[in-house]
């Protein structure tokens, strides 16, 4: 697949999530389930041995009360956003924290963790749309 190919059908995703959102907020989704990298773990790696860690300063800084969950972003990650547009709370919780309760994980639930990238494709991904 050619890059022009690649982004126009990636953004052919995105326009079709953003007119879906009028479908998507009479609840007919009732949690979302997120796999991947760094690019949306929201924590999980905070509970497990790595050197791969985003629960410092100056991560966060624009989340909720400016603290550092273990997102690789200054503030919510696109599957926070996506969630929200469900009609889902504002924050998708990480699979290993141990601070969530039933109630949040039945609404959705991340098992991003970073470092996960499985394909080669993954490291040139930021090469793709240039």
């Amino acid at each position: 697949m050619s890059t022009q190919s690649f982004c126009y059908r990636l953004l052919l995703l995105i326009v079709h999530f953003a007119l879906s959102s009028s479908r998507a907020s009479t609840g007919n989704v009732s949690a979302i389930i997120v796999f991947g990298d760094s690019t949306v773990d929201t924590g999980n790696n905070n509970f497990i041995p790595t050197i791969a860690k985003a629960n410092f300063p100056p991560y966060g800084c624009d989340f909720d009360g400016g603290v550092a969950t273990g997102r690789f972003s200054n503030g919510r990650l696109v599957t926070d956003f996506v969630s929200e547009m469900f009609g889902l709370p504002s924050s998708v919780p990480a699979y290993l924290d141990t601070g969530c309760t039933i109630d949040q994980l039945t609404t959705g639930l991340s098992f991003a963790s970073a470092g996960a990238g499985l394909d080669d494709f993954t490291a040139k991904f930021t090469d793709v749309c240039r």
